[in-house]
């Protein structure tokens, strides 16, 4: 019988299958402004378009100076609703519309600031209730999306749970029992014992990836880990 194959590590999945999309987009999430840039890409991001279209809509708006909510609400929507297009994005308009209403709220209402927003909220239902309000459109895939990378940042964002195919794929390697609801916490525990942890955030997008591809399909051939797949 074959030996059962050596557990991946944190950092090595997370160099295999990529970290949190911010910085492959040059997001900087502890800049100033950086939360406010990572919320326009969430809500591009969470759009239904091929990858490579959704990061080309991202780019082509810091391109134009188009990423920061302020930005947004002060050019209007023709401006951005022509970039989303040129990038060649399938939702250009209605897109456009919700990310500069939203940014407008954002301003008018929190000075532009997310911090300013996130300071009044006590719990995770409250902060993604006040950000859903900031435009129609902005459904829960969307404010879990943005919040995920901040759980450290707010406390009232410590309570996002994990994306589901990084659930699954986490339980598939055995970082996390079945009966794990929430699991971020878990993970982050993980990551406190180990010598050279990478950051949540990286690790969670690299779990992502990987019960997308394979776990939640329960193929094992389609697993990117190879002869790693402890399911194998």
């Amino acid at each position: 019988m074959p030996a059962p194959p050596d557990p991946i590590a944190f950092r090595e999945l997370v160099e295999r299958l990529g970290g949190h999309p911010a910085a492959e987009l040059a997001i900087d999430l502890a800049a100033p402004g950086g939360t406010g840039r990572w919320f326009v890409a969430a809500c591009v991001m969470a759009e239904r378009a091929p990858d490579e279209k959704r990061r080309d809509a991202v780019r082509a708006l810091a391109g134009a100076g188009l990423l920061e909510p302020g930005q947004l609400a002060a050019a209007g929507l023709e401006p951005v609703r022509a970039r989303l297009e040129e990038a060649g994005h399938p939702s250009a308009e209605p897109l456009a519309h919700r990310l500069v209403r939203a940014s407008t709220r954002l301003v008018e209402h929190h000075e532009g600031s997310f911090d300013g927003l996130a300071g009044g909220c006590d719990d995770l239902e409250t902060l993604g209730g006040a950000i859903a309000a900031l435009a129609p459109g902005v459904g829960a895939s969307t404010v879990l999306r943005f919040l995920r990378p901040l759980r450290e940042r707010w406390s009232a964002a410590g309570e996002t749970p994990l994306d589901p195919a990084a659930r699954v794929a986490a339980v598939h390697l055995g970082w996390l029992d079945d009966g794990d609801e929430g699991g971020a916490g878990t993970l982050a525990a993980h990551l406190a014992d180990d010598p050279d942890p990478p950051l949540l955030a990286d690790l969670e997008a690299a779990l992502a990836r990987l019960g997308s591809r394979a776990c939640r399909r329960g193929d094992t051939r389609r697993c990117p880990l190879g002869e790693s797949c402890p399911a194998r």
